[in-house]
């Protein structure tokens, strides 16, 4: 039996490269005195190198110290291969915990209603309402065929019709005054299942863990979220959203298919709670006095103003991400990678900025793209991804603790009410229709593949001319 291991963040092998470490490595000088080395580096602005990430490797400042004596080439290698303070690392969080998952699926009414039986003295029917594939549950829905002083009486029932010792040692059958409750029966009668097999050391596959799920477009598979870090990075910044320091940035995903078979890594959300943080501060001090960008980071900061530490992509974050994510695709054969349009957002997070969302979503992330995907002579498209309606939302019911469902349009509440969001949220979207939505892609050739597969992408500075490649469409 597989050995319990937890959970942990996973390294994926995806690795952005230096370009300062290469084209320092491809001048062909192998000797020099510090000053030599100073200006050899510094000539390698012309050559793509940045000056961000020159200044973040900080060897001009241990060059300017060090002995006059002539240095070989190895050790400055030596010295920038040593914890890159510009290096970045993809992880996710993963667990091998088993936790199962239960999908109660909305049953479709009969054309021939069942036949009626008594029971309990009374006329009835009885209707599957919703089922879960996965475990056998069953809820049903009983209606009483004559009416009494305050009309029919309905109610539900639980059942597992086959399987059921699976679940527990005991009876399972209830009755339930909402579907809803039935529905949390059945989880609860899963999870303590899952509990009981975890404590005589069964495990599930290994996979991502997420704190996210509900804000994801219907319809995707393999959702994982993200995380950008670079651990060389002396000083530490702890992000709101998770349990891991220095996260340069975050992206949420799916893998979906579109109706022509294309597979896409679908980039739900783009974010960099570090540097979104950096950028509202150096904001609010410029709105009090003049800041050169050259001595933001040195700036005699006011006392209520704190800014969290700097990192070397405060101006670079969303054009890494998009590196990464590239790559990401690249490296498993997706056909290309999408992003949901402003618009999505917007509805997602209705507290949010909704104009913001937009020119992110919409100018920022295509600009992005573009100037990236220019080195292949690649194009932005639409692609059609089949999801679900969204003419319904979930609400907070004023002055309770319950949720329920209203129709965006009407503002016509549903009949149920739930205990939690997440179960309101399911029963959301049993009530949605299949629906197709065009968002922004770019699909990746066979070529402009192999060619990121075998040469990668520099984590800083332009990409540069890449064989040009005709970008395919589906």
């Amino acid at each position: 039996m597989k050995k319990r291991t937890g959970e942990e963040y996973e390294l994926s092998p995806i690795k952005l490269w230096s370009p300062l470490q290469r084209r320092l490595a491809a001048t062909g000088q192998t000797k020099g005195t510090p000053q030599q080395w100073i200006g050899t580096i510094r000539n390698l602005q012309q050559k793509g190198v940045t000056a961000v990430e020159i200044k973040w490797s900080n060897i001009i400042p241990a060059l300017e110290k060090h002995p006059a004596r002539p240095l070989h080439l190895d050790e400055l290698l030596a010295f920038l291969k040593h914890d890159p303070p510009c290096e970045l690392v993809l992880q996710r969080h993963v667990t091998d915990e088993y936790l199962p998952l239960v999908r109660y699926e909305k049953q479709q009414r009969p054309s021939e209603l069942p036949a009626i039986v008594v029971r309990r003295g009374r006329r009835e029917v009885r209707l599957l309402h919703y089922a879960d594939r996965s475990f056998g549950l069953c809820i049903w829905l009983h209606v009483e065929v004559d009416a009494g002083l305050f009309g029919r009486n309905r109610y539900w029932s639980f059942s597992v019709p086959r399987g059921r010792k699976k679940l527990a040692s005991h009876p399972v059958e209830r009755r339930f005054a909402t579907a809803q409750e039935a529905m949390a029966y059945g989880r609860m009668l899963v999870e303590r299942m899952a509990r009981r097999l975890a404590t005589e050391g069964f495990v599930g596959q290994t996979r991502s863990r997420n704190h996210f799920t509900r804000y994801v477009l219907p319809g995707g598979a393999n959702y994982t979220e993200w995380l950008i870090t670079a651990p060389n990075l002396s000083a530490q910044y702890w992000g709101p959203h998770f349990d891991l320091p220095n996260i340069v940035a975050h992206v949420r995903s799916t893998e979906r298919t579109t109706p022509a078979g294309a597979r896409l890594l679908v980039l739900e959300e783009i974010q960099s709670d570090w540097n979104q943080e950096l950028r509202a501060l150096i904001q609010e001090a410029r709105r009090r006095q003049p800041i050169d960008d050259a001595a933001v980071d040195s700036f005699d900061w006011d006392d209520d103003l704190q800014p969290p530490p700097f990192n070397p992509y405060l101006n670079h974050w969303l054009e890494v991400a998009l590196r990464m994510m590239l790559l990401l695709a690249a490296s498993r054969e997706f056909s290309g990678i999408a992003w949901l349009p402003g618009r999505l957002h917007a509805e997602r997070f209705p507290w949010a900025n909704a104009d913001g969302l937009k020119a992110f979503y919409d100018r920022i992330v295509p600009a992005a793209v573009e100037k990236l995907i220019r080195s292949w002579g690649a194009q932005l498209v639409e692609a059609p991804l089949p999801t679900l309606s969204r003419n319904f939302e979930v609400r907070k019911v004023a002055s309770t603790k319950r949720w329920r469902v209203f129709h965006r349009e009407s503002g016509r509440p549903s009949d149920e009410e739930f205990f939690d969001q997440d179960t309101a949220e399911v029963f959301r979207r049993s009530l949605e229709v299949p629906a197709v939505e065009r968002i922004p892609a770019v699909y990746l050739s066979d070529e402009m593949t192999v060619d990121m597969r075998q040469h990668g992408l520099p984590y800083l500075g332009a990409v540069g001319p890449r064989q040009a490649v005709r970008a395919s469409t589906a």
